[in-house]
C-alpha cells in the first residue's frame, strides 16, 4: 500500500500539562501542534498524539488503552479502498470519515481487544 508513513501512537492522559512537561521537558520532545486538549508531539521525526481525557475510566485490570494513527498520503482515496470491508463491520466498530476541529481528516476502525485504529491525514 503506498503512501503510508508513520504509525502514530495516540496517548490518553489525564492532564495535558503534566503530559507535556514529562514528554517535552525531561524527553525532549517539540510540541508541533496543540488545539484545546489535544497534542501532537515529536522527538527526531517520531511523533506522539496525546488527547487529555481527565475522566477517562481505565480498564478492569487498571491499565490505561491507546489508540494507533495511521498517518496515510490520501485518506480519502484509503478510504474508498477498505470501504466494502469496513461495511461488513458492525456499526459500532468504524467510525465514518471527518474532519476533526485539530486538522486532522480521519476514519477510525475499533481493533479486537477495543482499542481504536485511526487513519489520518492533514486536513487540506
Amino acid at each position: 500500500m503506498n503512501g503510508i508513513y508513520q504509525i502514530t501512537p495516540f496517548l490518553h492522559v489525564p492532564d495535558m500539562p503534566e503530559a507535556l512537561a514529562f514528554f517535552c521537558d525531561v524527553l525532549a520532545f517539540e510540541v508541533k501542534y496543540r488545539h484545546s486538549n489535544y497534542a501532537y508531539i515529536e522527538l527526531g521525526g517520531c511523533g506522539l498524539r496525546l488527547l487529555e481525557e481527565p475522566t477517562r475510566k481505565l480498564t478492569p485490570d487498571g491499565k490505561a488503552r491507546v489508540a494507533i494513527c495511521i498517518d496515510v498520503a490520501d485518506v480519502d482515496a484509503l478510504h474508498a479502498k477498505l470501504g466494502p470491508k469496513l461495511a461488513l463491520l458492525a456499526a459500532d466498530r468504524v467510525e465514518p470519515l471527518k474532519d476533526m476541529p485539530y486538522g486532522q481528516r480521519e476514519f477510525q476502525v475499533r481493533m479486537p481487544d477495543g482499542d481504536w485504529l485511526n487513519f489520518t491525514a492533514p486536513v487540506a
